[in-house]
């Protein structure tokens, strides 16, 4: 797949505020949509380079005792390319222990919007706790779900830890009136371009070599196989333990449903 400068798409994030004003009443977790609806927009549109090992090494090396957000609140959404049209957004915001996010996805085969799928909260440490949606009973599911709320934030984190350069683009105006009658306001984004050469240098800087990074768990995450299917790599030890250890707790609890 070519790399180049990210294209200007207009954020899925905009429909995920207006649906938040209509219908956060009916979410299963409350969300302050008047909140959600002013937050900054982060895209990241590359998956791959988003989801590769180097981000997540920048994860662990960057952000324990330093997790911090851009603004009070903010949104970050990603290209999800295991299915054609998909997006996964999480609503991030700051609270006094940390930060608290809010998973969604979207169904491009249904056209529409998860509700609330995970209530994710993190210490300043990058260790956390995870709330999955009543309907997600499978512990499979749950972790699997859990494992995407958490990369979103501190992989997200991580990028903006390093300066990733960010496009600011304007949203056009012919896509504005149905959201502005829905009482949103606020039209800028910005986009990520993730680069490579940075990521190195931010890591070597870091570390002063290019050797294997100190001992963690490297989280679960989808793969397309050549032949089209979609399979979840579980969760593995990656690392040089001799270097140290990186030890996150990410407790995963299922709300019962009302």
């Amino acid at each position: 797949m070519m790399h180049g400068a990210p294209s200007r798409t207009t954020p899925f994030a905009f429909e995920l505020k207006r649906k938040l004003l209509l219908h956060a009443h009916r979410l299963w977790w409350p969300i302050d949509a008047a909140d959600a609806a002013s937050a900054p927009i982060y895209v990241f549109p590359d998956q791959e380079r988003f989801d590769s090992d180097e981000v997540e090494h920048l994860v662990t090396r960057n952000l324990p005792g330093t997790l911090k957000l851009p603004h009070s609140h903010c949104i970050f959404e990603l290209d999800d390319r295991s299915f054609p049209g998909g997006r996964t957004v999480t609503y991030v915001r700051a609270v006094e222990t940390g930060v608290e996010s809010f998973l969604f996805r979207f169904y491009p085969e249904q056209r529409r919007w998860s509700d609330v799928l995970v209530v994710a909260r993190f210490r300043a440490d990058a260790s956390g706790e995870a709330i999955t949606h009543p309907d997600l009973q499978e512990d499979d599911e749950r972790r699997i779900h859990c494992e995407v709320a958490r990369a979103m934030v501190l992989r997200s984190l991580a990028l903006l830890s390093i300066e990733t350069p960010l496009a600011e683009h304007q949203l056009s105006r012919i896509r504005r009136a149905p959201l502005a009658k829905a009482g949103m306001r606020g039209w800028t984004y910005r986009v990520a371009h993730i680069q490579p050469a940075m990521i190195a240098a931010a890591l070597a800087d870091t570390c002063g070599t290019h050797a294997s990074p100190r001992w963690h768990l490297r989280r679960g995450h989808w793969r397309r196989l050549a032949d089209g299917r979609r399979v979840f790599v579980r969760e593995c030890e990656v690392g040089d333990i001799a270097r140290g250890g990186v030890i996150k707790d990410y407790r995963v609890a299922a709300r019962d449903a009302a």
